[in-house]
């Protein structure tokens, strides 16, 4: 695969599926292999970015999901701005854990924004910039709740109703189907995931 002109590459799933721990394999990776590339994420990215994520991903946000989604286009737009199309044009692998397909699906099709809208505003805001390719990762609703049992709560979306988690998993399959989409079965080993991802990449 030709990285002159940098790959941008965004992991997305539902809370617990196992992206961080893929990123962070695919991060020795490529130091291993000698890539140029930059490991970032949303809400997130640049200090101002990473202000707004602190308020969006609050317990104690009273923003509804207008705001919300708004505030992740800011976000978003600074972040693409100041990190990913710098980086992309110094011809680096741009890793982001999560992007624009997390706001369709939590504000869009969760909360009922309407993912439409939501690609609509992307557009308008952001000028329809898509990464190269995205891996969803998905996984059964029993398995999320067993992992997140598991774990420390991060932020909001890790202690919400089981509604809620089924609906993410929902979102995903609606909108995971054009030729951007690489689907993972996150039941895998981290192993076996890690290998897939890099026969798909060819790095």
């Amino acid at each position: 695969m030709n990285n002159k002109k940098g790959l941008f590459i965004t992991f997305e799933g539902p809370e617990a599926s196992g992206k961080s721990s893929q990123i962070l394999l695919l991060k020795k990776f490529l130091i291993k292999n000698k890539k140029k590339f930059i490991l970032t994420r949303e809400p997130g990215g640049t200090k101002f970015a990473e202000n707004l994520r602190k308020l969006i991903l609050s317990e104690n946000s009273n923003i509804n999901n207008l705001e919300e989604i708004l505030l992740l286009m800011a976000a978003r737009s600074n972040h693409i701005n100041n990190i990913i199309l710098p980086n992309l044009k110094k011809g680096k692998i741009v890793i982001s854990d999560r992007y624009a397909d997390s706001t369709f699906v939590y504000q869009g099709f969760v909360n009922k924004f309407g993912i439409n809208k939501a690609k609509k505003l992307h557009a308008d805001i952001l000028d329809n910039f898509y990464p190269d390719y995205t891996f969803v990762f998905n996984l059964s609703i029993n398995e999320i709740i067993r992992r997140l049992r598991k774990r420390k709560i991060k932020n909001k979306y890790d202690k919400t109703s089981l509604d809620f988690h089924r609906s993410v998993i929902a979102g995903y399959k609606k909108i995971s189907i054009s030729k951007r989409y690489i689907n993972i079965d996150a039941s895998l080993s981290k192993t076996m995931i890690h290998n897939n991802i890099l026969e798909f990449l060819k790095l």
